[in-house]
C-alpha cells in the first residue's frame, strides 16, 4: 500500500556494468532499490535476483544516455557513510551523492503511504568526509582560496544547490586545480 517505487531512476530495469569481488560483468539489467540499498537482476522472465551487496565493489547505471558510477562503501571505511555510493569527482578531493528512498505515513490522502527521495552530498578532503548541508557550509570547507573561488564562481555564473549535487563538480574540479 505505498505510492510510487523504491528505485532509482526508474522501476524498468536499466544497463549496468557489475564489478564483484574484483570480476567485471558487462551489459546486465539491473534495477537499484534505494530504500534497501541492493541491486536486483532480473535471472528470468518472472524471477529476480538480488545481489549480496557485500560482495558488490562497484557498478554503473546508464540510464537517459548518462552513466552514474557508484561505490560501495563498507561500515569500516569511512565514518557515517555507509553502502552504495555515486561518485561525482574523485581526485584530490572527492564529491560523492548517496540516493535513499523513505517512506511518508499516510501522505497519500491520508490512506497510503509514499516513498519520496532523500539525497545527501559528501565532500571528501584531507581524507576527512564532511556532510554539505548548503552552499555556505560547502564553500567554508574551502576557505583557503575562497577568494579565488568566489570569482570563479561568480565569472562563470554558477548556481550551486543541494537540490542539483552536479552543479557542485565545476567548483570541485577548479578547487582541486589549485591544489
Amino acid at each position: 500500500m505505498i505510492k510510487d517505487h523504491q528505485f532509482l531512476f526508474s522501476k524498468e530495469f536499466l544497463p549496468a556494468t557489475v564489478t564483484i569481488n574484483g570480476n567485471t560483468f558487462n551489459d546486465i539489467n539491473v534495477r537499484y532499490d534505494i530504500y534497501t540499498d541492493e541491486l536486483i537482476t532480473p535471472i528470468s522472465n518472472v524471477t529476480v535476483l538480488r545481489l549480496n551487496k557485500e560482495m558488490i565493489d562497484s557498478f554503473t547505471l546508464n540510464f537517459q544516455n548518462k552513466a552514474y558510477k557508484f561505490i560501495n562503501i563498507t561500515n569500516d571505511s569511512l565514518k557515517g557513510l555507509k553502502g552504495f555510493v555515486n561518485v561525482l569527482i574523485a581526485g584530490k578531493t572527492s564529491l560523492y551523492v548517496k540516493y535513499r528512498k523513505e517512506i511518508a505515513v499516510l501522505a497519500v490522502e491520508n490512506k497510503y503511504d509514499l516513498f519520496y527521495p532523500v539525497q545527501k552530498l559528501y565532500f571528501m578532503k584531507d581524507g576527512v568526509l564532511n556532510l554539505i548541508s548548503g552552499k555556505r557550509e560547502f564553500l567554508s570547507l574551502l576557505d583557503e582560496y575562497k577568494v579565488q573561488i568566489r570569482s570563479y564562481i561568480k565569472k562563470n555564473r554558477l548556481r550551486i544547490s543541494k537540490n542539483d549535487p552536479e552543479s557542485f563538480i565545476p567548483v570541485v574540479q577548479f578547487y582541486n586545480s589549485l591544489r
